[in-house]
């Protein structure tokens, strides 16, 4: 099993790469199916597994939702990296006079350990595309209000995270970045602030951007950057030829 992280700053252009990389990568498969494939043949909770198996993608959410599979497989994780969980806790101890809505990237960040969990724990001969890996969640935990004095919480928290194989970096302008979220909406963390507040948080994602990816590739992780102004496509046909190295 080899697990693909994208990583980049908000509007940077990684989702638009995921559907893509996943058809041109051979046996590649998002996070959300790896989960959904499988629960659908060993998850423990019956609606969930039925869900999985055939039901429409509105009754697997639901499902998935309220499953004891995802309950345990939370459980699972945290019992096998409580290192990565002491960097978080602590990081956002850290930080609570700096962050910005704590609690909704915990959320995010035990959400994306109880998919991990159930999508890893029994390898399969497939490639995992995330979008919102461990790598990106540390941008969303470090980027509000980020200053020196986080560099050795990035550094703990990038060493306990579980390692992808890969990460394929999106390098995308700034103002890029600006523009794309204007146009398709900010986030809910920042959809309250102002424009020089939204700009300030996009120089420090990307800070913590280069960080994240300096460290991971330090630690020997494959780090492939790309353009994000680039043409989808053309982007993919580079990490294509350049996982097949």
């Amino acid at each position: 099993m080899r697990v693909i992280e994208l990583l980049g700053v908000p509007g940077s252009g990684k989702s638009t790469l995921v559907p893509l990389l996943t058809a041109a990568v051979p046996d590649a498969v998002e996070l959300g199916d790896a989960v959904r494939s499988a629960v659908a043949r060993t998850g423990s909770d019956r609606l969930s597994r039925l869900g999985a198996r055939v039901g429409s993608d509105r009754l697997w959410d639901i499902a998935y939702a309220r499953s004891t599979d995802r309950f345990s497989g939370l459980v699972r994780f945290t019992h096998q990296h409580p290192e990565f969980v002491g960097a978080v806790v602590q990081a956002q101890r850290e930080r609570r006079d700096r962050d910005r809505d704590p609690e909704v990237v915990l959320e995010w960040l035990l959400n994306l350990m109880a998919r991990f969990q159930l999508a890893t724990e029994r390898p399969a001969r497939q490639s995992i595309v995330i979008d919102e890996g461990f790598a990106q969640r540390g941008v969303a935990l470090f980027a509000a209000g980020h200053s020196g004095e986080d560099r050795p919480g990035v550094e703990r928290y990038v060493s306990a995270a579980p390692k992808p194989d890969v990460v394929i970096g999106i390098q995308t302008p700034l103002d890029v970045c600006a523009e794309r979220l204007d146009r398709r909406g900010w986030s809910q963390r920042l959809s309250g602030a102002d424009e020089e507040e939204r700009r300030r948080f996009l120089g420090n994602c990307q800070e913590v951007v280069e960080q994240i990816s300096d460290l991971l590739q330090n630690s020997g992780t494959q780090v492939i950057w790309v353009s994000g102004t680039t043409p989808a496509p053309d982007s993919v046909l580079q990490i294509s030829a350049k996982l097949r190295t």
